[in-house]
């Protein structure tokens, strides 16, 4: 049975020409016909994650094999209610990473997490047990947890936490840690390369490249006028591999991707993202496009429809495929007006992958489609 239908259109209107004409070599661009394609849902396939109440988070991944991975409230999860991760290959097989028993902590609390290709981690809050059963309850700590991809947990590794909070982690494959986060005192981004005993090697700066200290840096950021965060664009910041490199990816903004090695910044990627758009989330990263979500500048407000107790959420814009070379707009993909509690989480080898919630059971359900590459 197919599951989808795929319609084709062209995509050229003023907010992307007048991006075209502002940005270098793009005077040519402004009349360039960007290929637009929308997805038409057809009939799920349910998978054995979720049930009763299960609720996703907005944050999601993909690795380069094609497996998801999302964060999910269900019946799982611990009394307070928190977010556990699990990954979702293309056969709708799911693994869940969290420890049975973290030694030395308690009450973990996820914040970020990184899938590399054999293994994967989150960044979490926790409380340290106390020593002496009188005294005073510890502060919290950071913890980048390391799994292997068949969600075993290996160690539990101290972050440091001296005038840095840390907002997002990546692993190299030679197996030390990137953290990255705001400086205590000028909110300026840092990076410290941890090896896997918690112990940091070298600090990197982006310095013309600091996303929080650039001229422009509160205009670029979707939520600097949202929320009082001094992290700015870190505290929404994704990180994900790139052969042995990572990229640090600013979500929410419209600043510049970063690829870093172990030792600085090799190179930034300057998107040519639309006026009236930011980035979202990550759907792939591969030699045919970088492929985002975006979000819009305003609101989304809940139809009377929904069901109660929504609320108002960032609007979503569209799907858009860049090529990294000169940051263009190579294509764009909508998803249909009828499906906006699906949630695009992946593309690979041209074909997306939606979750959406079933809404007797409450199961995830798998919407798949293929998109010309």
């Amino acid at each position: 049975m197919k599951l989808f239908q795929l319609s084709l259109g062209l995509f050229c209107v003023s907010a992307f020409c007048a991006w075209a004409q502002n940005a270098d070599k793009a005077a040519p661009e402004a009349d360039k016909i960007i290929p637009s394609y929308t997805l038409e849902f057809g009939k799920p396939q349910k998978t054995a994650l979720g049930g009763p109440g299960t609720v996703m988070s907005a944050l999601h991944a993909c690795s380069a094999d094609g497996t998801a991975f999302v964060e999910v409230r269900d019946s799982q999860s611990d009394g307070m209610g928190l977010m556990a991760l699990h990954s979702l290959d293309r056969e709708g097989q799911s693994i869940r990473f969290s420890p049975s028993h973290l030694p030395g902590y308690m009450n973990e609390m996820p914040i970020r997490f990184f899938a590399g290709e054999s293994r994967v981690v989150a960044l979490v809050y926790a409380t340290p047990l106390k020593e002496n059963l009188s005294g005073p309850m510890p502060d919290d700590v950071k913890l980048a947890l390391i799994y292997d991809r068949k969600g075993t947990f290996q160690k539990a590794v101290r972050l440091p936490e001296d005038g840095l909070e840390v907002s997002a982690v990546g692993l190299y494959e030679s197996g030390n840690l990137l953290a990255i986060g705001a400086d205590n005192r000028d909110h300026s981004a840092r990076l410290l390369v941890i090896d896997e005993d918690g112990e940091t090697i070298r600090e990197i700066r982006l310095f013309d490249e600091d996303y929080n200290r650039g001229r422009n840096a509160t205009e670029d950021q979707l939520l600097s006028g949202v929320l009082q965060n001094r992290s700015g664009a870190l505290g929404m910041m994704r990180i994900i591999p790139h052969g042995k490199n990572l990229l640090l990816l600013p979500t929410f903004t419209r600043q510049p991707i970063i690829e870093v090695n172990e030792y600085g910044i090799v190179r930034a990627y300057p998107l040519r993202i639309p006026d009236g758009f930011f980035l979202g989330e990550p759907l792939s990263i591969s030699m045919q496009g970088w492929i985002f979500e975006t979000l819009g500048s305003g609101l989304k407000e809940p139809k009377e429809s929904e069901l109660k107790g929504r609320v108002s959420t960032l609007a979503s814009g569209p799907v858009l495929v860049f090529d990294p070379s000169d940051g263009s707009v190579l294509r764009k993909i909508d998803k249909p007006a009828d499906a906006s509690g699906a949630m695009l989480i992946c593309e690979h080898d041209g074909e997306y992958t939606a979750l959406t919630t079933d809404i007797p059971d409450g199961n995830l359900e798998i919407l798949k489609t293929s998109v010309p590459r």
